[in-house]
């Protein structure tokens, strides 16, 4: 799952308890972290709405909720914790640059803020909404169990606290298994994305480039797309290996999986991280 923003100083104490909830409230949407979470607020209402009004203004709010909280992620990871250019040599600020391009290519982030922005110019596309939704209920969550509810309502597990219970073991519990099912959700546009083109919808070729160069990134880095890869790959090789397939129908599907391992060989993103962040 995409990253939460952190705050460069150091996090603010609790707010005293004779203040009002009003000035709790705005002690904390002073931040940039609240910004943040407001992106995913838009995301999870606007996708709700749009679930029941299918309206074309709730799809694109959606993704304008979504620019907002990864472009905030964004920029404090790659803009604001950096030495500037200007302040280092030549061969450091070349080699700087070359990290944060590196940098840029293999954060998860920045991929998603890519593809939002090309969703949000394309023709509507129901289904590309369904990764940012999880998202989105995952991040809100975690912001009002550890900054909403005890910053501004004095919640905390000391309490004991059903509403902080409740949140913490559905994150535990379905964040991990929330994340496979966003690795296969992608597959499964990819395949709505890949029969658009053959039937020649609007734009549809422009989507499946852009969608097939968005996969391979993920499946390099992202070991929950790896895992729904090597899932489907059982699955087919079940159906397949069955007698009732045609001859020609296994030699296809043969040479489109060794095509596959082949391709997976070559890397857009250069050489595998060592060890990845822990999201």
């Amino acid at each position: 799952m995409s990253s939460r923003p952190t705050n460069n100083q150091a996090p603010p104490n609790l707010p005293s308890r004779d203040k009002s909830l009003l000035q709790r409230f705005m002690a904390v949407a002073k931040s940039l972290q609240f910004a943040w979470f407001t992106g995913h607020s838009i995301v999870l209402v606007s996708s709700i709405l749009y679930l029941f009004k299918m309206s074309e203004f709730y799809y694109r709010l959606v993704y304008l909720g979504v620019i907002e909280s990864f472009g905030i992620i964004i920029y404090q990871q790659f803009f604001t914790r950096n030495e500037p250019l200007q302040t280092q040599d030549a061969a450091t600020t070349k080699a700087s640059i070359t990290s944060r391009i590196s940098g840029l290519l293999k954060s998860e982030d920045v991929l998603y803020l890519v593809l939002a922005n090309f969703w949000l110019f394309t023709p509507r596309f129901s289904f590309s909404l369904i990764p940012f939704f999880a998202f989105a209920v995952f991040h809100v969550l975690i912001y009002v169990e550890k900054v909403l509810l005890p910053k501004v309502f004095h919640l905390s597990s000391k309490d004991s606290s059903k509403v902080l219970r409740f949140i913490d073991r559905f994150v535990v519990q379905y964040n991990d298994l929330c994340m496979h099912w966003v690795g296969t959700a992608e597959l499964l546009i990819f395949i709505f994305v890949l029969f658009r083109a053959i039937l020649c919808f609007r734009r549809s070729w422009i989507i499946l480039v852009v969608y097939s160069i968005f996969i391979k990134l993920r499946y390099e880095n992202s070991k929950y797309m790896k895992a729904a890869f090597a899932q489907w790959r059982v699955r087919m090789d079940g159906i397949i290996s069955h007698p009732s397939v045609p001859p020609y129908v296994k030699r296809a599907y043969n040479a489109a999986k060794t095509g596959l391992v082949h391709l997976s060989e070559y890397r857009l993103s250069g050489v595998p991280q060592v060890a990845k962040k822990q999201i």
